[in-house]
């Protein structure tokens, strides 16, 4: 009778243990989905500023933030699909905020107000966005200065499951 006593104590013991230990995991794992919402929205606002300032797209490099009116019209004529490999994320589009359009005009086109520089398809794709200077070279009767605008910069990156907050 002792041995089996001894051995149902064992097994509540053993059990006991177990599951503290799923508690303590529980508590470790609790957050984990909020950890990796967090992880992305941090690479999603990283990506902005890399993205901002490369040479590729920046007017001046000793302004953050200034994008090159002129580059922005090239990368959107097609020759922005070199770059499929090199782009952090899931999509990059640049929009002119400042004078206010009434519609949105995609690039390369007159009077346009919208850039789409990378699209890689996915539907599954959570947008981030930062305001930038939009600024070209101007001449106007024999000047030449630097003309800019108001514009938003937005990447979107892939959604980590679903996890919105």
């Amino acid at each position: 009778m002792k041995i089996m006593q001894m051995a149902f104590m064992i097994v509540a013991v053993f059990f006991f243990f177990v599951l503290v230990g799923l508690f303590f995991l529980s508590i470790q794992f609790k957050d984990v989905k909020g950890s990796a919402a967090q992880l992305q929205r941090d690479q999603a606002i990283s990506s902005l500023r890399v993205i901002a300032d490369m040479p590729e797209l920046s007017y001046d490099f000793s302004e953050a933030f200034t994008l090159d009116e002129d580059k922005l019209k090239i990368m959107t004529g097609g020759f922005g699909d070199v770059y499929d490999d090199v782009w952090p994320v899931a999509s990059v589009a640049v929009y002119k905020l400042w004078p206010v359009a009434s519609e949105l005009k995609l690039c390369p086109g007159l009077g346009c107000n919208y850039y789409e520089l990378y699209d890689n398809g996915q539907n599954n794709s959570r947008t981030y966005s930062t305001y930038v200077s939009i600024c070209k070279k101007v001449k106007e009767s024999g000047f030449v200065y630097d003309k800019c605008e108001v514009g938003k910069l937005e990447v979107g990156v892939v959604d980590a499951g679903g996890v919105h907050q």
